[in-house]
């Protein structure tokens, strides 16, 4: 079971694959996250922290909206931390990999293409869908971070 994550501050996008198949995309908190631990379960995590700064995509005419969106960037990034601490506790191996504007979260016709996903799905999930579609191309591969 590869199972992709989007880290987020309330609810991660989640992505879980089963022998090469997208077989259910969700929001989940940490804790649900690691009470449907399995066995051989690898997670995928975009690492929301290899950018310590402000895009400049991001940035706004006023001070407060620039603010704003580094304060959330901030709780993605404090996220991603407790999340990779439950991981390690847990012994469950994890992947990071860069944010990339190509991931599927803005495109979903592409990510439809690429998983055969027809269902419901969100920017959260269809990212995270794209991180945990990474992790099964370098599972093989990987060696894991811990």
């Amino acid at each position: 079971m590869i199972v992709g994550v989007d880290p987020d501050s309330d609810r991660h996008g989640v992505a879980i694959y089963r022998d090469g198949k997208l077989v259910e995309l969700s929001m989940l908190t940490s804790i649900e996250l690691i009470e449907r631990r399995e066995p051989g379960m690898m997670v995928s995590i975009e690492d929301v922290m290899a950018n310590q700064f402000v895009y400049a995509r991001n940035r706004h005419g006023s001070t407060s909206a620039q603010n704003k969106i580094a304060m959330r960037v901030g709780r993605c990034q404090q996220a991603q931390v407790e999340l990779q601490r439950l991981l390690d506790h847990y012994s469950i191996p994890y992947l990071l990999y860069q944010p990339t504007v190509k991931n599927w979260a803005k495109d979903k016709a592409i990510f439809e293409r690429v998983t055969g996903w027809k269902s419901s799905s969100n920017e959260d999930t269809r990212s995270a869908a794209y991180f945990g579609w990474l992790g099964m191309g370098d599972r093989r591969s990987a060696a894991c971070r811990k």
